[in-house]
């Protein structure tokens, strides 16, 4: 075991990813990114990380809310910290979604509810010079909402008022005209009933059909 990976055994917590070079240690615990060097040790709280990306002087600056950490480049092989970087990520999600804030109370008529404030995503930044190691964390799609067509609205049909006043007055007529002449043929009576109420039917339905 290396004075680096002794000194963090001694915190007794348990490292869930870890990482050893020539100039550090570094280890992911259930709430902290612990890094060990000469100068000590200093830890992170995973859910404050809010970017990881190179910094000044040769150095990886891990940026979190209220504090950061500087790593030095060099006490470390550089693609076994990229790789180290890369396996962060979920332990951060993990942390943060672990530390979240209930959901809110709701709140009385009285009492206007105002919308939880989204958090902030973890940004890793994307840059490539010799001697800078960084990773981008893609933001997540946001699923696409699309309004449902309404449907057109179907127009009167301006002749309905007139078609249905017709209607009625060629059934009046067939059958005032039965009425009038009792004693005429009965064929040609019923004749003039099954015409006027054909037709009486045939108005009405194009009065209330719509255009």
């Amino acid at each position: 075991m290396g004075k680096y990976e002794e000194a963090f055994s001694r915190l007794g917590e348990r490292a869930l990813a870890r990482l050893e070079g020539p100039g550090g240690f570094l280890a992911v615990t259930e709430a902290h990114l612990v890094f060990v060097d000469e100068d000590g040790v200093r830890r992170l709280e995973l859910a404050r990380i809010r970017r990881v990306g190179g910094g000044e002087g040769g150095l990886l600056l891990v940026q979190g809310e209220g504090g950061s950490l500087e790593i030095p480049l060099k006490a470390f092989p550089l693609e076994e910290l990229k790789a180290f970087l890369e396996g962060l990520k979920p332990h951060v999600a993990r942390a943060r979604k672990a530390t979240s804030a209930p959901p809110p109370t709701p709140p009385t008529p009285s009492e206007p509810s105002s919308p939880p404030e989204p958090p902030k995503p973890v940004i890793w930044e994307e840059e490539a010079p010799p001697r800078r190691a960084s990773v981008e964390l893609a933001p997540e799609p946001e699923p696409s909402r699309e309004a449902p067509l309404s449907e057109a609205p179907k127009r009167r049909n301006p002749l309905a008022l007139p078609l249905r006043v017709l209607a009625l007055l060629t059934l009046g007529y067939a059958l005032a005209f039965v009425a009038l002449n009792p004693g005429a043929d009965p064929w040609a009576l019923g004749g003039v009933v099954l015409g006027g109420l054909g037709l009486a039917l045939t108005e009405w339905a194009l009065a209330t059909s719509s255009r």
